[in-house]
Parts: C-alpha cells; structure tokens; sequence
C-alpha cells in the first residue's frame, strides 16, 4: 500500500510534465464558480439521480467535464469553502469548523489572486456562516453577505436568505463587468437544513431535501440565462461543485458534520469550459475540493502558486489522471461534546477513518460503507493511516476563539446543533468513539428542533433524557436551561445553566441568559454579576445588558460607559445605542440623543421585527425640541404603529399635537392609550388624566378619572 501511495505521486509529477495534453489557456474568459451547499452526489442527475431534480445542472455537465468522484475536506460549510478558495485543506489555512474560526488575512484566496492579477472579484452568499467576518470576504471588491435577521422566530431567525436575492445580487454585478475579466463566486445554502423548498417544488418532490436540490437547481438555471443573456456564458469557465453532502440517516446520521462517510463527503464537480471544449469528458479518479483553485487559475494562464491540490487540467484534456488519495476531516465531536475527532483518506478503491475504532471500506465492492474491513487488511489501514500522519492532522489544531452568544444563536438557527465548545481533555485522555455516541447526539439534534418548533414541552422532556444518559453533554443542559426558562420554569432553568457553567465557567451564552433571568427577577446585583462575567467572550452584548441595568438603577454615568464600551466591541448593538440616547436625552443634549437614536435605528433595521420600545418616541421628542416638528410626528407615529399602547408615544404625539393647536387630534390620541391598550393599568388612566387636565379639558379628566375609579377603587390619584 505505502508502494502504491508513493507510486501516485510519482504520477502526479509526471502528468504534470504531459503539457501535449493539457488544454489551452482562456486567459480574457471570466470565471463564474457556484457553490450549492450541502449537496450530495448522487442526488444529481448528472451522477445516476433519476428523479428530474436537477436539469439546468445536467445540461452544463452534458457541455462540461464531470469530476465523477469529487470529495470534501470537510463536511461543514465555513472550512469546507475555506479549501474551495484557497486550495488548501483545513490543517493548513486553519479553519476546523463554523464557530470560532475565520481565515487568516495572510491565506492566498481565489479573489486575491485574480483581483491581484487585475480581474473584478464579486461575491453574494446566502447565509451567516459564510459571512465577511469569517475572512472569506478577502480579495472580493463586492461581497454580498446582506442578511435580515428575524426577531420573531426562536433564536436570532432568519440566518440564511433565500438564493434567488443572492443570484439577481451577483447577476447584476456581472452585467457591469463586461469590458473586463472578472471572477464571480455565488453561495447558494439551498438545500441546507431547514428543508423548506417552495412551490412547486415542494409538491413536485415529495422528499423535501430532494425539492431544496431542485430549488437550488432553479436559481442555477436563473444564473445560466442572465449570463447567456448578458452574452457571457460560452466565453467563461464555469464550475458547480458544493462543499459537502447530507447524510439522510445513513449510519445513524440525519444531516452532516459528525461522520466521514460517502453521503457527507461525495459532491458533483461539473466544469465548463469557454466554447463547450472537453464537453462529455467523465473523469473518474478522485479529486478534491483544494484541486478548484489551482485548476481555475491555471485555465485562464495564472500559475497556480503553493496549494495542497493539483491542477485538473491533464485530467480534463483526457490525460490519465493518477490516483491522488483525497483527505477529510472533522474536529466536530471532540470541539463539541468531547468526542474524538475523525480522519479520513480516500484513494480510487478504499477509503480509512481514523477513529477509536479504525475503519476500512473497499468503495468498489461496498458502495454504501456497510463492512468494515480494518481487521482484515491491517496493511492498507497502516499505508494510509502514515499517509495521513503526512498531511500533520493532528489534533494539533488551533484551539478556537471564544464566540459570542449571538452567533452561538445564529448557528442553532440553521439546525446547528453543538453551538457551544466542550471542555477539551487532558492529553492522553481516551475519547469516545463518535459510532457509540450517534444515538445520544441525534436525539439532542431532535430535541433541539422541538424548541426550534415552538413545543417546549415535548423539547424539556427529551432534553431531560438526553442529559440523563450524556450528564458531560453541556449543550444539553444549555439548550435544556433556555427551554426552561421560556416555559417559565425560571428555578430548574437556573439549575440547568448553572450544571453548564460548572462544566465551562467561561461560557458567555449561559452568563447572560442567565444576567437576563436574575434581571427579571429583580436580582439586579447577580444580573450584573453574570453579566460582568460575559465580557471577555461576548463584549458587545454582555456590556449592553450591563448599560441597561445601569440604566435601570438610575445609574446614568455607568450606563453610558458601559453602553460604550458595548458600540465599541460591535457597532451593532442597538440597546447600547439606545441607552446613550436616553442618557443625552436626559442630560438635555437632543443633539446627541437623536445621532445616537439614529444610530440605533440603522442597527435595529437589520433585525427583521425587532421593536425597541421607546425609540422612536425618544427620536420624537429630541426632533420636536429640535423644532423638526413634521419629523417628530412621523416618528412619534412610526412608534405608535409598532406600540399601540406606548405611552411616551401617544404622551409625545399628544403634546406635539396640542402645541400645533390640533386638540381634538391631541385628545384621541391620548385616550388612546387607554382604548388600544388589551390591559391598561392605572397609570395608563393617571396619564389620560393628568394630562387631559394640562389641557384644560377637565370635563374629560374628570369622565376618565370616574372609570379609573370603578376600576382601580383602592387607587387614591382617582378619589375626589
């Protein structure tokens, strides 16, 4: 086996020198590379797929070379693209898993390349785990992460969009770059968990994945026909790959990151050459994801620099490919719940997974990995497993940088479970096995899913099983704690949460879940105490919770220290922004309120549904003081339009109504407070009242006063 190894890479030296039958350059055709996300080979046409899910794919690979055994680095989506753009595999650009890691700066992507070599880069990706933030936005002049999260569904929401913003994004900058080369990448995360494919696909398919796969195939075609249209489409080099597969439940696991099998690491590779040349070439050798980089820049005349993978073009012209093993990894059990992490090498017959409990499976003769052959080719499993050594995978790895709740949050979103990191152990330690812990691990990932659904119920019970059989589990007694506590449940939330914290004293999510519960409770100094404790991993958020509390206790001077040390960590905290405003509001300095009130309006604009009571009846008043009084009305309205009942909204329209000498106008809408409220208090009615009064309308007072005394009789503002 060591022979046969070495032998393959003699190959590569060799076909490398076979420049007879390596194809031309394309050094003007703009290159256009789609990643679908998470989809797995065989669910295409292209590859055996018979249902008719994907027809637009089929039709480039029928014009295209097909890569008939492309494997994945990784089966997640943050590293996995990671290797798509750089060329190369995770223990080299560093990045092991969604959370925690970004791209260093100094990593030579695909967009630095081209944009270096003078092309236009863009970019337009679907979802947060694909965000600037991770780096991956390097090089690119336009890169589209444009999100709208969701404040009315579970967790932060919405954290991916639908593919067809991200398409039109990048197709319209395409139709600007015609009188230049260009580099083009689009992201689509269909058909990524939740499967939720619109009409008419849903109907069309009944397995929901196989409707999100023909969905992405759609926006595929969508893309195809703006480039035909824009006249673009036989002059580019055009790639379609994804950066993993899905499971489905085989080997137990329903979706992907946890196994090395076929169905997470096997992806369509489908390239298209300017003009249609090499159409209906198939390749079956492996190949890797790290191999893109260097093929595509190689096809348009650039040396493919220092990567892990080999140039495709020999393979392309029709030159005998040799058999380079393929690498995988993921890090995920043990980042996660302390579990070992896996290592996989693929050549053209087996494929090794290094784990507690080695594997071996001949892809020939068992397709569907279904018997282990480790014991009985002990000297396969040794070649490949020095080969792996080779690669220096090792648990090595970076330990991860701390992460805020917020994405913690964003991930679980997307189906993620695991989203916080499991206390590591000691060297030496033996892990367990992640075949024995498959069972636990995909009960947790239901269960997660009730709370997603809304069944908190049905969710605390089958946490609590979880926990009772996997007690080290701490995202188990996470995600237990928050679906306590939204059930009310506010004393075993807090046991919860606090089994986590004696786990991972450090773990900023469960400091301020549980600042937010002390906080309700009126136990402000423990509140600030989790909070203050949230600060080296969370800044942003844990010093917002801390301002606000401030504000709370009438500490202004603190509150505003900590509402800017919050701004400064993560300019994009709109409490924080908030409690500046009421704080210069307060201090008589409108000016500065309504630039801070502002600020955190722009901030609030990007949460979908998200209401901050207060801000735009704070904007309101600060414009009216100003003498931008038609301003101030709109606001106190669009406060108002999101509060019915809000009290400082209707105070502040009536007042500003009133000076203008609309009375009437100024009346209705200060009993309004009263009339749209489902529960008005006896403040609701000592505000009607009083104010009602300052106007002169006492007759009117005085009705308003006579209900609030049936109401509330023990209330002595209403007596007399």
């Amino acid at each position: 086996m060591k022979r046969r190894l070495a032998a393959c890479a003699a190959l590569v030296l060799v076909a490398a020198g076979c420049r007879e039958r390596v194809p031309e350059a394309w050094p003007q055709a703009p290159v256009i590379l789609v990643s679908i996300d998470t989809l797995r080979a065989d669910r295409v046409g292209a590859y055996g797929y018979g249902k008719g899910t994907t027809p637009h794919l089929d039709a480039l690979a029928r014009e295209g070379v097909v890569f008939e055994r492309a494997i994945s680095p990784v089966p997640l989506t943050l590293p996995a693209h990671a290797t798509l753009l750089t060329g190369r595999l995770p223990p080299r650009h560093g990045v092991r898993d969604n959370l925690g890691f970004a791209l260093p700066a100094a990593q030579s992507t695909l967009a630095t390349r081209f944009r270096a070599a003078g092309r236009q880069t863009g970019a337009a990706v679907s979802s947060y785990v694909m965000r600037a933030a991770t780096g991956l936005a390097a090089g690119f002049e336009l890169y589209d992460d444009a999100l709208t999260v969701d404040a009315a569904t579970a967790s932060l929401g919405a954290q991916q969009r639908d593919g067809a913003v991200a398409v039109e994004s990048l197709a319209r900058w395409i139709e600007t770059q015609r009188e230049r080369p260009f580099f083009a990448f689009l992201h689509l995360y269909e058909p990524h968990t939740p499967y939720a494919p619109p009409e008419p696909f849903r109907s069309r398919f009944g397995d929901p994945y196989d409707g999100e796969v023909a969905y992405a195939d759609e926006l595929l075609g969508r893309l195809l026909a703006r480039l035909r249209a824009a006249g673009l489409h036989d002059s580019a080099v055009i790639v379609v790959t994804s950066d993993h597969g899905e499971m489905l439940g085989e080997h137990g696991e329903q979706e992907h990151g946890f196994f090395l099998y076929r169905a997470a690491l096997e992806v369509p590779l489908v390239l298209r050459l300017p003009g249609g040349a090499h159409g209906g070439r198939r390749v079956a050798a492996p190949a890797g994801l790290a191999d893109v980089a260097p093929t595509l820049l190689e096809l348009v005349g650039l040396p493919a620099g220092e990567t892990d993978g080999a140039s495709l073009r020999p393979a392309i012209a029709g030159a005998p490919q040799p058999a380079r093993p393929q690498y995988s990894e993921t890090l995920y059990p043990r980042l996660h719940f302390g579990w070992s992490e896996l290592f996989a090498v693929t050549d053209e017959r087996f494929r090794h997974v290094r784990a507690p409990r080695p594997e071996l499976f001949d892809l020939k003769t068992d397709p569907a990995e279904s018997r282990n052959l480790a014991a009985e080719r002990e000297s396969v499993v040794a070649a490949m497993s020095a080969w792996l050594d080779g690669i220096g995978t090792a648990g090595e790895a970076a330990a991860p940088a701390p992460v805020s709740a917020e994405a913690e949050e964003a991930l679980r979103s997307l189906g993620y479970v695991g989203g916080g990191r499991a206390p590591q152990p000691a060297p030496g330690s033996t892990l367990a096995d992640p075949k024995d812990k498959i069972g636990v691990y995909e009960d947790f990932r239901r269960a997660t899913g009730l709370r997603r659904a809304g069944d908190e119920a049905a969710a605390i019970a089958a946490l609590r099983d979880v926990v009772r059989r996997e007690p080290g589990m701490l995202d188990a007694w996470e995600a237990l704690g928050t679906a306590l506590h939204a059930a009310g449940q506010e004393r075993d939330a807090i046991a919860a949460f606090d089994r986590v914290l004696r786990g991972d004293p450090g773990r900023a999510a469960v400091h301020l879940a549980l600042s937010r519960i002390h906080a309700l409770g009126g136990r402000v100094e423990v509140a600030a105490r989790h909070a203050t404790a949230a600060a080296s991993g969370d800044p942003g958020r844990a010093f917002e919770t801390l301002a606000e509390l401030m504000l709370q206790r009438g500490r202004l001077a603190d509150a505003v220290q900590y509402a800017q040390r919050s701004v400064a960590a993560d300019p994009q905290r709109v409490a924080a922004h908030f409690v500046l405003g009421v704080a210069a509001r307060q201090a008589g300095r409108c000016a500065d309120a309504l630039l801070a009130f502002d600020r955190a309006e722009v901030a609030r604009a990007r949460h979908k549904g998200l209401v901050v009571p207060g801000l735009h009846a704070g904007r309101g008043d600060c414009l009216a003081r100003l003498g931008r009084e038609a301003e101030a009305e709109q606001a106190f309205r669009e406060e108002l339009a999101a509060l019915p009942y809000s009290r400082e909204g209707r105070l502040g329209l009536a007042l500003l109504l009133k000076s203008a000498g609309r009375d009437a106008d100024a009346a209705e809408t200060l009993v309004g407070l009263v009339r749209e409220h489902p529960a008005p208090a006896a403040d609701d009615y000592w505000t009607v009242v009083r104010t009602l009064a300052a106007f002169g309308e006492r007759k009117a007072a005085s009705g308003w006063a006579e209900q609030a005394r049936a109401r509330f009789p023990a209330d002595p503002r209403f007596r007399g």
